[in-house]
């Protein structure tokens, strides 16, 4: 059994990988259109923890026509962290969503893009998407730990949360377990048969790490057997190093 010590460097692992993760898979998702040398169109580039950073501006590729500022706020275990990146995208971006993830108690997570130009682009992340807290009828099974698999409990989905997400991810040498109820729009980003095919190699050399999983939608009837079969059939964890 892991000591007390022990769990507190995995959640603080675990609190550094959303912090850096939950707005870079979407502001990954952008990056990974491959560049090539196009117009003139240059974009502040940066990440950083916090409500805002700084960076150079950076000639944007032939693919990308906008740019975006990408930013999330995680909380785990009462304890909130903020992430944001900026850089270069294609419009079709500008269509994504806020996301959100509503592990119970233990663990929720809310962000979005915005897509800008130049001095328009915000400095900060003050335009999080708002707090949902209002059920919508829909549950999942929900749990978050710091081993591979977990007993779930039925949490409520909240706001636009209308699929159920089961991922698991592994900081140093603990897995952590992740389900509950999220959104289409993050589990488009989080899915890569969604994505382009190069958003793993990207996602590695930017954050040193791949996020994993898989949703399905939210139902409004209670729980069935076929929650405890998705717990046996969980994923590969995934490196990411600190």
């Amino acid at each position: 059994m892991a000591s007390r010590g022990t769990k507190l460097f995995a959640h603080a692992s675990a609190a550094h990988f959303f912090s850096r993760t939950m707005p870079a898979v979407l502001g990954l998702f952008l990056f990974s259109v491959l560049l090539t040398p196009g117009d003139s169109l240059e974009c502040e580039t940066c990440t950083a923890a916090g409500a805002s950073c700084k960076g150079s501006m950076t000639k944007c590729g032939a693919d990308d026509d906008t740019c975006f500022v990408a930013f999330s706020e995680s909380t785990i275990a009462g304890k909130s962290y903020q992430r944001i990146l900026k850089g270069c995208a294609p419009a079709l971006v500008c269509s994504l969503g806020p996301f959100y993830v509503n592990l119970g108690k233990m663990f929720t997570s809310r962000g979005m893009t915005i897509c800008c130009e130049g001095a328009e682009c915000p400095s900060d992340s003050a335009q999080l998407p708002p707090m949902m807290k209002k059920v919508n009828g829909k549950t999942c099974p929900a749990c978050y730990s710091l081993t591979p698999t977990c007993p779930t409990k039925v949490t409520k989905c909240t706001g636009i949360e209308d699929h159920c997400l089961d991922a698991s991810i592994k900081t140093g040498g603990f897995g952590i377990t992740m389900k509950g109820c999220t959104t289409k729009t993050y589990c488009d980003i989080i899915q890569l048969n969604a994505l382009p095919r190069n958003f793993k190699s990207t996602l590695r050399a930017v954050t040193s790490a791949i996020l994993d999983g898989k949703c399905e939608p939210a139902s409004k009837a209670p729980p069935s057997l076929r929650f405890p079969l998705l717990a046996l059939s969980w994923f590969l964890l995934v490196k990411i190093l600190l």
